[in-house]
């Protein structure tokens, strides 16, 4: 594939031997100065660790354990023992899905946790499905690779085997966080390739509060991250010091927030992707700070967007590949918006001049690539209008956007917090915990205290009401799942999850979690989300699985792609719905899926599991980083009355099954009062879902937007590469009265009609051709 000549060099530096085929990264389709680190005192606490863990995994093996210490496992974490044997095991114990099994697992979910120390490993850790690898934020673990260690990361995100191919399938690895951590690489001569951590993976994955020292002298061959493929993603508040790359990156969509990088000789090489958001973006002392890198005919890089960062002290800012007539004409868009420079000599270089002069000064707004404002394409290659940031949507001290780190409770102790299976749940996936759940909720939003989701199935038969004043934590992704009457009526859907009622004010947070339901539930909501909030509120990876698990009745024996449609399988009315009574909505690096495959199943075999909609937003100042909405029949973003949206990157698909049925066949209806889709000005036989619609909205500025549709009936010819994009005739719909909409680094695959405005085609995929997909640098209404 194209990729294969960028990838070889890339993988050199890496340390791997072999370089992978990059095949159509689809699911489920086989076709400054460095900064000094204080050293562990060992004394710090924290309640994640000191807890009594209870988390019960109901369709794992007898006495599987959820959490793991490293050190019950024999690690010694004293700096010199060789502990790697001893941590792999800790990973993992208990039949786990690993990288050589190709498996993925529902059933076997992980916390392994590292305890302050220095953990000397002289091979990779081995990182598995549905695993969390988590040290004390109060006192981070180092990890310490031997002088003579060999692998192509410390820690191996998707192991190479024997084959020379990755274990699993990355666009299919979910469920999985590394964070509070520090990997030290300083013992490996710099004249040797090293890599802190490989990490080729998909949606609901997340690296944060990590910190990895590379050799940082002169010649250096070593890179923090080492990304080749996937459909990721997310990760935040990371530092690299020192080293060749910081990051040397290539991935279908990734959402970087608050990034350090500094003195590395290249900070971040972008060896390919479809699209990238950075938000707070800090590179210092650099020789280069992106470096686009060009493939062997053309450019490589479809796009990213770089907003609220500050670069210092760095030659080239911006290295593209980029120009008028570059092939492909829609690649390499480039958006800079609100991008401080200090001391760089040049902001964007192009292939043979300057595009932005450097110097000290503020980078308000830049672009490169097509736009449509609306009408188009033309080319952009300069200055641009941003949306104007309401106060909403700012910090309180300056113009950046409003972000906020997943909470980790650093300075609460154990006593305040309260399992919820004290509380009574169970989570053994049969027993109603509707009442024991909604009691404990309802007694922490008056004492304070931390809800604790040991891991578990929680079966509820009624609306679970998060009051304000809560705060909820899961152990490694629980699951609350909708079953029963209460949740089959598709003309009065109710909520699984409702955080806040009408009128509710106050704070609510909400983290490492999931929602779902167990068999037909035509009616479900999965979340509803009320609550009128301080700036803050909000959920960091929450995400709703709708099917596909065991446990779910929603699998491959259930729903299996040669069934017609059944009302077992008819899942969720919706995913999530930010109602206008919510105000100060905020999330970060939220998944919200319909399954397309059985997870459980050894092939990833794939299912039909039908939902109606995915994430409708009616609400005002909502902020959403690094947000997916997939499968869902009739669209997976829709923003109708709302206003002061800001986010990025926004992910979709197409469910796999239609146009049979199509959005217009069901088994979800269009209905004028939830204000759906029409589908009136779809081409006849090809009225999928919207991957985004927009009516009667005001002031969205949303950076990165990757719409895709890769299958007509399972079948993936409507895709191809040069093909005649044809899965769907529309995917973006601008109806009614909309104002001040920016929609930056977009991209669609599959689709004939990139954008429709108020039933009108704006802008055609073949006058946007891309790296794989069809892209746009800005499109404004």
């Amino acid at each position: 594939m194209r990729w294969a000549s960028v990838l070889s060099s890339a993988l050199l530096v890496a340390g791997a031997s072999a370089v992978p085929h990059l095949y159509k990264n689809n699911k489920n389709l086989a076709a400054a100065s460095s900064t000094a680190v204080p050293a562990p005192t060992g004394g710090a606490s924290y309640w994640l660790a000191d807890v009594k863990h209870q988390g019960n995994a109901p369709y794992a093996d007898s006495g599987y354990k959820v959490f793991r210490n490293v050190k019950d496992y024999g690690a010694a974490g004293d700096g010199s023992t060789d502990d790697t044997d001893a941590i792999n095991k800790a990973i993992s114990d208990g039949s786990r899905a690993s990288p050589a099994s190709n498996t993925t697992s529902s059933t076997t979910p992980a916390i392994v946790y590292f305890p302050p120390g220095t953990y000397v490993v002289s091979a990779p850790i081995i990182d598995y499905y549905f695993t969390q690898i988590i040290g004390n934020p109060n006192d981070p673990a180092t990890i310490k690779p031997t002088s003579s260690f060999k692998g192509i990361g410390v820690i191996d995100g998707d192991q190479y085997q024997n084959n020379g191919k990755e274990g699993w399938i990355s666009t299919n690895i979910f469920l999985r966080q590394v964070r509070n951590l520090i990997i030290d690489l300083t013992d490996i001569p710099g004249t040797t390739a090293a890599t802190g951590i490989h990490w080729p993976t998909s949606q609901a994955t997340s690296l944060q509060n990590v910190v990895i020292n590379c050799n940082a002298d002169a010649g250096s061959q070593h890179q923090g991250i080492f990304i080749e493929d996937g459909s990721g993603g997310f990760m935040s508040d990371v530092t690299v010091n020192g080293g060749l790359y910081g990051m040397n990156i290539g991935n279908q969509q990734f959402t970087f927030r608050n990034i350090t990088i500094n003195n590395a000789a290249t900070a971040i090489s972008q060896i390919w992707d479809w699209g990238w958001t950075y938000v707070g973006l800090n590179i210092n002392n650099a020789t280069t700070g992106i470096n686009f890198v060009g493939g062997t005919t053309g450019q490589a890089v479809g796009g990213a967007n770089i907003i609220d960062s500050t670069i210092s002290n760095v030659k080239t800012f911006v290295n593209t590949t980029w120009t008028s007539d570059a092939t492909p004409a829609g690649a390499g868009n480039l958006i800079l918006e609100n991008v401080v420079l200090d001391s760089v000599t040049t902001a964007v270089q192009g292939p043979s001049e300057t595009y932005l002069k450097g110097g000290s000064s503020t980078i308000a707004s830049f672009g490169q690539g097509h736009q449509y404002t609306p009408s188009g394409p033309n080319t952009l290659q300069g200055t641009y209008a941003p949306i104007a940031r309401p106060s909403g949507l700012t910090t309180g001290s300056g113009s950046n956007y409003f972000t906020k780190s997943k909470p980790q409770y650093e300075n609460v102790p154990a006593s305040q917090v309260v399992s919820i299976r004290d509380a009574g749940a169970k989570g053994d996936g049969k027993t109603d915990d509707t009442k024991a759940i909604n009691s404990a909720l309802s007694s922490a939003s008056s004492n304070g205290t931390i809800v604790f989701f040991d891991y578990g199935i929680y079966l509820v038969t009624d609306t679970i009401y998060f009051p304000p004043g809560v705060k909820v934590v899961g152990e490694s992704y629980p699951i609350i799942a909708g079953s029963g009457d209460a949740f089959s009526d598709a003309s009065n859907p109710l909520p699984v999850v409702q955080v806040g009622k009408s009128g509710d004010k106050g704070t609510i947070e909400w983290s490492d979690f999931r929602v779902g339901t167990i068999g037909g539930a035509a009616g479900a909501i999965a979340i509803e989300w009320n609550l009128n909030g301080d700036q803050g509120a909000g959920m960091w990876d929450v995400h709703t699985l709708i099917g596909g698990w065991t446990g779910s009745s929603l699998q491959v024996k259930d729903c299996p792609t040669s069934a017609s449609v059944s009302a077992s399988c008819q899942a969720a009315f919706m995913s999530v719905h930010i109602t206008k009574d919510a105000q100060n909505f905020y999330s970060e690096n939220n998944w919200f899926w319909t399954a397309d495959h059985d997870i459980d199943d050894p092939t990833n075999t794939r299912v039909s599991i039908y939902t109606g909609r995915g994430v409708l937003v009616e609400a005002s100042n909502v902020i959403m980083w690094g947000t997916g909405a997939e499968h869902h029949g009739l669209y997976q973003f829709q923003f109708h009355g709302a206003s002061n949206v800001v986010g990025g990157y926004f992910q979709t698909e197409s469910p796999y099954y239609q146009p049979s049925p199509d959005a217009t066949a069901g088994p979800y209806k269009s209905n004028t009062t939830w204000n759906d889709p029409d589908f009136s000005t779809c081409l006849s036989g090809n009225c999928d879902a919207l991957g985004l619609r927009v009516t009667d909205s005001s002031s969205l500025s949303l950076y990165g937007t990757g719409l895709y549709s890769f299958f007509n009936n399972y079948d993936t010819s409507c895709s191809n590469s040069g093909g005649s994009e044809n899965c769907q005739s529309e995917i973006f719909r601008v109806d009614g009265s909309v104002s001040n909409l920016n929609v930056y680094g977009y991209n669609t695959v599959g689709v004939t009609n990139m954008i429709t405005v108020n039933g009108t085609g704006a802008a055609k995929y073949s006058d946007n051709l891309s790296v794989y997909p069809d892209s746009i640098a800005l499109f404004s209404v």
